[in-house]
């Protein structure tokens, strides 16, 4: 197990767009509040909501350029991080302060990975996904979503980055590159609760489905707008593709 070592600089990005849909900002903030080893950082993609306004009453850096990727988003975050460790805190996804804690004082010894997923609701089918994602696609395929909110060395980070301005499967691409440089990931034992509106709005069977689908198509090798389309058909989380302006 990891023992308490000297306490670092962490670099909190935030890759939102119109988080007001599900209204989790204050949770996801909430934890870094009074932490001054903690700079947080949130790049936004266009938000017409009030994201950029709750970000700013938390002290967050804010970056913004209107685009469609989220991929983007996290490189624009880190043109402007500064401390030693690199945690992408999926806008959907909260931590404890204690997890936060942790990867303050264990940053030495950490290279990559994310926290233990778990989902906001309690259902049979989202357990298996929590357990599937934390016990066979991170431990195993060595793969880690971004709802773990995922952490990374920053000069480690830097030197597979910046990632394709892709619209989907960007954490995909950047868990392959890690590996690659650094070996496995880490999974740390505090957790990260994610929002599980997509099961709820297109329910379990639908989503999860589309979503072995989506994982095949890539591998398939297939576009990644028409992907993300699909995903965020009736939805639009992540990216609104009606929006004009982007």
């Amino acid at each position: 197990m990891l023992q308490l070592a000297s306490m670092c600089k962490l670099s909190v990005i935030i890759p939102t767009f119109n988080e007001q849909k599900t209204n989790l900002m204050y949770k996801v903030l909430t934890p870094y509040i009074g932490n001054s080893d903690v700079e947080i950082i949130v790049s936004d993609g266009g938000s017409s909501d009030n994201t950029i306004e709750t970000a700013k009453m938390f002290g967050a850096t804010i970056v913004v350029e209107k685009t469609l990727s989220r991929a983007q988003r996290i490189n624009n975050g880190l043109q402007v991080a500064k401390g030693e460790l690199i945690l992408i805190n999926h806008p959907r996804s909260y931590l404890t302060k204690e997890g936060i804690d942790f990867l303050l004082h264990n940053c030495s010894d950490l290279s990559w990975g994310g926290f233990t997923h778990r989902f906001d609701m309690s259902h049979l089918f989202l357990k298996f996904t929590s357990w599937y994602s934390n016990n066979v696609r991170a431990r195993f395929g060595n793969i880690v979503y971004l709802d773990h909110c995922f952490f990374a060395n920053k000069e480690i980070l830097k030197s597979v980055t910046p990632l394709p301005p892709v619209d989907i499967f960007e954490d995909t691409i950047l868990s392959r590159r890690l590996y690659k440089v650094s070996g496995a990931p880490t999974v740390i034992r505090h957790e990260s609760t994610t929002s599980a509106i997509r099961f709820s709005e297109n329910g379990m069977l639908k989503q999860g489905l589309m979503n072995q689908y989506l994982k095949l198509s890539y591998l398939l090798g297939r576009d990644h707008r028409a992907m993300n389309k699909l995903y965020e058909k009736d939805v639009a989380l992540n990216t609104n593709y009606d929006d004009k302006s982007i």
